[in-house]
């Protein structure tokens, strides 16, 4: 390799973020319009290294709930110290174990929870039986999916 080569190499700018991540953050960005809540699904086990760092400032004017999924894979002590942990910062959270489907109606009945104020705004304005309108979201391996019935 010739010095000018070198040279090319060490000002080449490397950019870490992907094609498809940017597009689906742009498409978040514009979905987010229409969006009620959002639940930020999180793996129990390691909530802090699951959680993508953008999520946080996409949603920040959203209602925002965050799910620990998993949570019978993670010792039951350190769940109810990472529930009281987002709590404490105003985040509604709830444990679920998608596989099972233990938890999913305490997801529900919190998502009712945190969607009671607007849904009586709704009611005022004459909007009886508005559908609440959430966005999951959660990195890869989560398993964003969730047994609703």
């Amino acid at each position: 390799m010739n010095e000018n080569q070198d040279n090319r190499l060490h000002k080449s700018v490397i950019n870490w973020y992907p094609g498809h991540m940017a597009k689906t953050r742009r498409e978040i960005i514009e979905d987010l319009k229409i969006i009620d809540v959002v639940i930020e699904l999180l793996d129990a086990r390691i909530p802090i290294s699951s959680r993508n760092p953008d999520i946080g400032e996409l949603t920040k004017n959203k209602k925002r709930i965050i799910v620990l999924n998993k949570c019978d894979l993670a010792e039951k002590e350190e769940n109810q110290k990472w529930v009281s942990y987002f709590e404490n910062k105003g985040i509604p959270t709830v444990l679920v174990d998608s596989n099972t489907g233990k938890g999913i109606e305490n997801f529900k009945k919190k998502i009712e929870r945190v969607m009671e104020e607007e849904q009586k705004k709704q009611i005022a304005k004459g909007r009886i039986g508005r559908k609440i309108r959430a966005m999951i979201l959660g990195i890869p391996n989560v398993r964003k999916i969730l047994f609703y019935k």
